[in-house]
């Protein structure tokens, strides 16, 4: 299908399926195809205009309509990235919290029963911050 075949194309309109939209288009295009100034141009615009009017034609039109594969794909690229960059930061942050905590698992795992009493069971000074709170 040529734009002169296609009536979304002549109408300047992508392809819908809003009846609403094809009458608003073809109004704004009567201003390109004046009747008593482009009468050849204004019949191409009319009988786009009344092939897609006719009941059930808009639905065939937009099916047979070419299809913008690059424009799709950049609108569901503006419409997801945004949750894929935050669902990939956020995977990224659970994976370096779970690699500190095994590191964390790790290291307690080799100490000795002498040095866990003496990290965690002594009073705890204030600019260290480990052990049982004393209250004064």
């Amino acid at each position: 299908m040529t734009m002169s075949d296609d009536p979304f194309a002549l109408l300047g309109l992508e392809p819908t399926l809003d009846p609403v939209a094809v009458k608003r288009a073809y109004f704004a295009a009567l201003a390109r195809y004046p009747p008593h100034e482009d009468p050849v141009g204004f019949q191409r615009l009319r009988r786009a205009y009344e092939s897609l009017t006719r009941p059930g034609a808009l639905e065939v039109a937009y099916l047979v309509s070419p299809v913008d594969v690059r424009k799709l794909a950049d609108e569901a690229r503006a419409r997801f990235d945004a949750a894929l960059e935050k669902a990939r930061d956020s995977a990224q942050a659970t994976r370096a919290r779970e690699e500190l905590a095994a590191q964390f698992q790790e290291r307690c795992s080799r100490l000795r029963w002498e040095e866990v009493l003496y990290v965690f069971a002594r009073p705890s000074s204030p600019e260290r911050g480990l052990g049982p709170q004393s209250k004064g």
